[in-house]
């Protein structure tokens, strides 16, 4: 079976919530189905899982820097 991912292992990308904007990059990718992926996550020691919606690979200054 061949999975095309949008993201790769050693990714770095960023939470489009995060205000501070913190780099992480993919450690694991899980298939759930064909059509579902969740990409876990790290930042240091600190792992979350996500779905590909939730990240992207620029960081978003506007995010960053909301008050």
């Amino acid at each position: 079976m061949i999975i095309d991912t949008q993201y790769d292992l050693g990714d770095i990308v960023f939470i489009k919530t995060d205000t501070e904007q913190r780099e992480r990059m993919i450690t694991e990718i899980c298939v759930k189905s064909p059509n579902h992926l969740t990409y876990q996550l790290t930042h240091g020691i600190n792992c979350s899982w996500h779905c590909e919606f939730e990240f992207q690979k620029e960081l978003d200054l506007q995010t960053k820097y909301k008050k």
